[in-house]
C-alpha cells in the first residue's frame, strides 16, 4: 500500500494525427480503413524495460505491447470481471507433489508448484517464436546479481515469491534478511555479553555476524517499528542535556537503504526506548520486572535482549546455481513455478497477470558494464524494444510523441477479430489542460479529463463520464495531548482536539457536498472508510459496500438503525444509506458546546482561551488544497455561531510541507490534514484496514487500536479482543481471543485459515466501524473524475466495472472511421459541441 495525497489532478488526455497517403500514376488499391486513438500524456516514460520501469508513467507502451499469462475480461453478465487465460492455454495445475523434493517443499504440501501451459502461438513482433524457455532465462536476466533490477521483488517477494529467487539476486552480496530471532525461541538471543566488536565497533554475534534494523521496519514485531512509536510519542529517550538520542544516535546512523548497523550505543538507546514501551523509565527497571510465568523467579535479561527481535543477520550470500530457483520448463510449451508459499485460485490467476518477458538477443545487446557498474537500455526506444502484445511501437520521441500501430504477429488480432478495432494509438505530450481542451474540441483528442473548472460547462453534459476509483480522503486529526498542549502558546488551546465530541461536531458540521463543489466537483462525498470500488470477494467480484456487513456499518455510524423498516421513514437499507449527507449543523452545534463543558471540566482550557488548528498543506499553489483550506476555515467558523465557541475557533497553516505532507500528523507539527487516504489494495481490504489500525501505517498514530476493545459475535458466540489484534488475524496472525465467560481461544482469520469469507467480512466490517467511531479520521470525499468522451469513439459498457473498466481499447469501437471523422469535423467548422 502507497500513501496517497488527494492532489485530484486529472490524468489522461489526447490529440490526434491524420495520414494522408499521396500517389501519382495508377490508381492506388483500396487501403484499409484506419481507427485511431488519441491520447496524452503531461509526463512521458523514460524506461519502458519490464526488469526496471518504476511508474505508471513508464508502464504506458508496456500496455499496449505485452500481455500477462491471464487477464481480466467481462463477465457473462457483463456486469463484473473474471480472469481467463491469456498467454497461457488453461488455469494452472499443481505439481507440487511432483516437484516437491526438488525443491526442499513437504511433499504433502499443495498449491505451492504449479505448472503453466503456454499457447504456441507466441510470437515477437518481428514474427520470432516465444517459449517456455524464454520466460525462464527472462527470469534469469530479471533476477541478476549484478543488474539488481527495481522488479527484481516481482519474483521474490509478495504471494508469487519463487523459491531461491531471493538468494540467487543476493547472491556475493552482504545482506540482511535472516531475522535474528525468527522463533522467539531462546536459543536465538544472544546474551548481553556475548557479542564481540569489529574495527569499527559494530556489535558482532558469536557467529560473527553483524547485526542490523530499520527503524521503519518492525522486523519480528511485524509492522509495530520503533519509528511508528517514536512518532507516536511512545517513547523519548534524552541525554543529560536533553538531546534526543533515538534521533541523533539512531535514525541519523541508517544508511541509503535504511538499515541501522548495530553498535552497543545504538544498543543502549533500543533498551531505553523499548523500556519506557512497557511503561519503565529505564532497562534496568524492566529487567527488575521481568518475571517468569512458571518459576516466578526474576529474568530480567530479556530487558536487555528484547531488541533483538528488531534485528537481522548480515550474512555474506553464497554463491548460488541457477538451478535452485523455482522457474524451470520440462518442454517448450510447459512453465513451472515452485513458490515459497501457498497461493492458488483467484489471487494465484491476479499475481500471474504480468511476465516479465523480454527479448533474450534484444535485451543482452543492450547489456553494458563500465567501472563494475550494470547498465541496460532496453525499452529506451524503438530499435531496444520489441512487443509481444495487442500494438507494437513505432515511434518514439521523448516530450513530443509515442506512436503504436496494431502488431499483426499477436494471436489475438486472430482469435478475436472482431475486437481491437483500433489500428493506431498515438500518445501526444501535452501539459496544459487548456490546451487539452482545445484540442478535444477541435476534434484532435478521444477523451478530455475535466478540471473544477470545467464542470459548470460539462457537467450535465451527455459526453461525461464519470468513474470512481478504490481511495476514499479523509480530514485526520492529531488526538495526541502531550503533543498538543506542548504546541499550544499563550491563551491557546489544542488539546479540546482530544475530546470526542469535537472531532464529533467537526464531522457532523462539515458539508462535504459543497466541498466537493469548491474544491474538485468531479467527486463525491465519502461516508465510510472504504469507498464502492473496494472489493471484498475477488473470486466472485463481490464489492464490500454492496454487502450487507458494509451497508450495516453505515447505517449504524449514522444513526439511522432504527428509521429502516416498514411504516418507517425508509424502507430499506439502501434507501436510508441514500438519504446520508453527513451533514448535520444543528448536531454539530450540540456536540460543540459538550466538548467546550467537557474542555473547560477538565481544565484543559480556561474561558479567556481560543482553540487554534494548524491544518498542513503540501502547498498553496494546488487549487484543491487553496479552496479547500479557505472552505474548512470558513465552514467551521460559522458552524460554531451560537455555540459556546463562536470567535473562539481559529485556523493556522502550514503550507511549506511538500512531499513531507503525509508524515506532518505524526511529527506533531500540525493539528489536521485533509485530502489524506490510501490506494493499491482494491482487492484487498482485509489488509487496507491494517492502514487505520496499525500505528506504523495510522496517519494519526497516536491513536492506541491495541487499547480498543472490540466484540464481534462468530458462529453465535461473542468473543473480544484488541481492534489491532482483530485486524492482525485478518493478517494471519494468531490472536487471543476472549467469550463473555473469560474462556479463552487461539484465533487466525488469516486468507489461508480457513475461516469463511462472510467471518472475515464480518470482522472486517466491525473493524471499519471501530475506525469510524474514533472521528479521528473523518471521511471527506471519494477519489472520482470524471472525462469527456469524444464522438468519434464508443465504450462497451457504460458503467466502470472493476478490472475491465468501460472495455478498454480491447472493446472501444469508433463511429467513424479517421477519414469520416476528419470530414465530419470540417464540417462543425473544425469547433465540436459537447455542452
Amino acid at each position: 500500500m502507497k500513501r496517497l495525497l488527494a492532489t485530484l489532478l486529472v490524468v489522461v488526455m489526447m490529440a490526434s494525427m491524420v495520414f494522408v497517403m499521396a500517389s501519382c500514376g495508377k490508381d492506388p488499391e483500396p487501403s484499409e480503413p484506419t481507427y485511431t486513438y488519441n491520447t496524452s500524456l503531461s509526463e512521458f516514460p523514460d524506461v519502458w524495460n519490464p526488469h526496471t520501469y518504476q511508474t505508471a508513467t513508464d508502464a504506458t507502451i508496456l500496455d499496449y505491447a505485452s500481455v500477462g499469462f491471464y487477464s481480466f475480461d467481462y463477465n457473462e453478465a457483463k456486469d463484473g470481471y473474471k480472469i481467463v487465460p491469456e498467454m497461457a492455454v488453461d488455469f494452472p495445475v499443481d505439481v507440487t507433489a511432483e516437484y516437491a523434493e526438488k525443491y526442499g517443499i513437504d511433499p504433502s504440501a499443495t498449491a505451492q508448484i504449479w505448472k503453466i501451459t503456454l499457447r504456441q502461438d507466441l510470437k515477437w513482433e518481428d514474427g520470432s517464436a516465444i517459449n517456455a524457455h524464454d520466460f525462464v532465462e527472462s527470469a534469469k536476466l530479471l533476477l541478476n546479481p549484478q543488474a539488481q533490477n527495481y522488479r527484481a521483488d516481482s519474483l521474490y517477494s509478495g504471494s508469487l515469491a519463487i523459491v531461491g529467487a531471493q538468494d540467487y539476486l543476493y547472491q556475493g552480496q552482504h545482506v540482511y534478511v535472516t531475522l535474528m530471532v525468527p522463533t522467539y525461541d531462546a536459543s536465538e538471543y544472544v546474551a548481553p555479553d556475548g557479542f564481540t566488536t569489529d574495527e569499527e565497533g559494530h556489535l558482532l554475534t558469536p557467529a560473527g555476524n553483524d547485526i542490523s534494523f530499520k527503524p521503519a521496519d518492525g522486523g519480528n514485531w511485524s509492522s509495530n517499528s520503533l519509528n511508528a512509536y517514536y512518532n507516536a510519542g511512545y517513547f523519548s529517550v534524552l541525554d543529560e542535556e536533553g538531546n534526543d538520542l533515538y534521533k541523533t544516535v539512531v535514525q541519523a546512523a541508517a544508511d541509503e537503504s535504511g538499515n541501522v548497523v548495530v553498535t552497543q550505543e545504538i544498543v543502549d538507546v533500543l533498551n531505553a526506548a523499548i523500556a519506557q514501551l512497557h511503561g519503565f523509565a529505564t532497562a534496568d527497571e524492566y529487567a527488575a520486572s521481568v518475571v517468569d510465568e512458571e518459576t516466578g523467579e526474576t529474568v530480567g535479561v530479556y530487558a536487555y535482549q528484547e531488541w533483538q527481535e528488531f534485528c537481522y543477520l548480515g550474512t555474506d550470500a553464497p554463491e548460488t546455481s541457477w538451478d535452485t530457483v523455482g522457474v524451470f520448463a520440462p518442454s517448450d510449451y510447459e512453465l513451472v513455478l515452485a513458490l515459497t508459499s501457498p497461493l492458488e485460485g483467484f489471487y494465484l490467476h491476479y499475481a500471474l497477470g504480468s511476465s516479465w518477458l523480454v527479448n533474450i538477443d534484444l535485451y543482452k545487446s543492450c547489456e553494458s558494464v563500465t567501472d563494475g557498474i550494470y547498465t541496460n537500455t532496453y525499452g529506451t526506444s524503438v530499435e531496444t524494444f520489441m512487443s509481444y502484445g495487442p500494438y507494437k511501437l513505432t515511434y518514439f520521441e521523448a516530450d513530443k510523441q509515442i506512436k503504436m500501430t496494431k502488431n499483426d504477429q499477436w494471436y489475438g488480432h486472430k482469435d478475436h477479430p472482431e475486437l481491437y478495432q483500433t489500428t493506431d494509438v498515438v500518445i501526444d505530450w501535452v501539459q496544459e489542460a487548456s490546451t487539452r481542451l482545445e484540442l478535444f474540441l477541435q476534434g484532435k483528442l478521444d477523451v478530455y479529463g475535466l478540471s473544477a473548472e470545467d464542470m459548470a460547462d460539462y457537467q450535465a453534459s451527455d459526453h461525461t463520464y464519470y468513474t470512481t476509483s478504490d481511495s476514499t480522503f479523509f480530514i485526520a486529526l492529531n488526538p495526541d495531548f502531550g503533543a498538543l498542549e506542548a504546541n499550544q502558546g499563550e491563551g491557546k488551546n489544542k488539546t479540546i482536539l482530544t475530546i470526542k465530541e469535537f472531532r464529533m461536531a467537526l464531522s457532523f458540521s462539515l458539508d462535504r457536498m459543497a466541498f466537493c463543489l469548491a474544491t474538485s466537483p468531479v467527486n463525491n462525498a465519502a461516508f465510510g472508510v472504504f469507498s464502492s470500488f473496494i472489493v471484498a470477494d475477488a473470486e466472485n467480484g463481490i464489492t464490500y459496500r454492496s454487502t450487507d456487513q458494509a451497508k450495516n456499518v453505515l447505517v449504524e455510524f449514522w444513526g439511522l438503525s432504527d428509521a429502516i423498516g416498514e411504516g418507517k421513514t425508509y424502507a430499506t437499507v439502501d434507501e436510508a444509506i441514500a438519504s446520508i449527507t453527513g451533514y448535520n449543523p444543528t448536531m454539530g452545534k450540540e456536540y460543540f458546546d459538550k466538548a467546550y463543558d467537557a474542555a473547560i471540566a477538565a481544565g484543559m482550557m480556561s474561558e479567556t482561551d481560543v482553540v487554534e488548528i494548524k491544518i498542513g498543506l503540501p502547498n498553496s499553489t494546488s487549487s484543491f488544497y487553496a479552496n479547500g483550506y479557505e472552505f474548512l476555515v470558513n465552514n467551521y467558523t460559522e458552524a460554531v455561531k451560537g455555540t459556546k465557541l463562536e470567535g473562539k475557533l481559529t485556523f493556522t497553516k502550514d503550507d511549506t510541507l511538500g512531499n513531507g505532507f503525509s508524515d506532518a500528523l505524526k511529527n506533531n507539527t500540525v493539528d489536521m490534514l485533509f485530502g489524506v487516504g490510501w490506494t493499491g489494495s482494491a482487492l484487498d481490504p482485509y489488509g487496507l484496514i491494517e492502514a487505520y489500525t496499525a500505528p506504523s501505517y495510522q496517519y494519526d498514530d497516536s491513536y492506541n487500536f491495541d487499547a480498543v476493545d472490540l466484540t464481534i459475535e462468530i458462529d453465535g458466540v461473542e468473543w473480544t479482543a484488541s481492534a489491532l489484534d482483530w485486524t492482525y488475524a485478518l493478517g494471519g496472525a494468531d490472536i487471543t481471543i476472549v467469550d463473555a465467560d473469560g474462556n479463552e481461544e487461539t484465533y487466525n482469520a488469516g486468507s489461508a485459515s480457513g475461516v469463511p469469507q462472510a467471518t472475515r467480512l464480518v470482522i472486517l466490517a466491525a473493524l471499519e466501524g471501530a475506525v469510524l467511531e474514533t472521528y479521528n479520521m473523518i471521511p471527506l470525499i471519494d477519489d472520482s473524475s470524471a472525462a469527456l468522451k469524444g464522438m468519434q469513439i464508443k465504450y462497451y459498457t457504460e458503467e466502470y466495472i472493476y478490472g475491465v473498466g468501460r472495455g478498454g481499447i480491447k472493446y472501444m469501437t469508433y463511429n467513424m472511421t479517421d477519414a469520416e471523422w476528419e470530414a465530419f469535423v470540417a464540417e462543425n467548422n473544425g469547433v465540436l459541441n459537447y455542452k
